[in-house]
């Protein structure tokens, strides 16, 4: 919820900073940007998703053959359940994100860009909560051998 609040916030400032001195068309490509650059800020860490997935796949089906606790498995399990969950929410915005068309009036477009940005920073923080747990979760079983 505080991250929802800070996420309106942020994104109501870039509207206010954005509509002194610019135009409602300047300021509609001036969100649409800001949009497209969280997505590609996100979009960079699916490599990472992918590495982490595979390692954490490779590291539960070793441990599975060494008959570990099916704690450690679960643990490991839900780690790799949580990257896919991670994954599909960008498959999931990208799909659904459409431009605003060029005719749209200017106050509907930045409503619909506004509701885009919020969509995809909470993409972009699961990802990086998701990737940092996975991480850790890799790393301290990774030691552990």
């Amino acid at each position: 919820m505080k991250y929802l609040i800070l996420s309106i916030s942020f994104a109501l400032a870039i509207l206010c900073s954005c509509s002194q001195g610019q135009s409602p068309k300047e300021q509609k490509e001036a969100l649409e940007e800001r949009v497209l650059a969280v997505h590609d800020t996100a979009m960079a860490k699916m490599g990472d998703i992918y590495k982490l997935r595979k390692g954490l796949r490779t590291l539960r089906d070793t441990l599975e053959v060494q008959q570990a606790d099916s704690s450690t498995l679960n643990s490991l399990q839900i780690q790799i359940q949580l990257l896919n969950r991670a994954d599909e929410a960008m498959m999931v915005w990208m799909r659904q994100y459409k431009a605003p068309a060029k005719d749209m009036p200017n106050e509907q477009a930045l409503n619909y860009l506004q509701q885009e940005l919020v969509k995809i920073e909470k993409v972009q923080t699961l990802m990086d909560s998701t990737i940092n747990a996975a991480r850790n979760t890799y790393t301290s079983y990774d030691q552990d051998k």
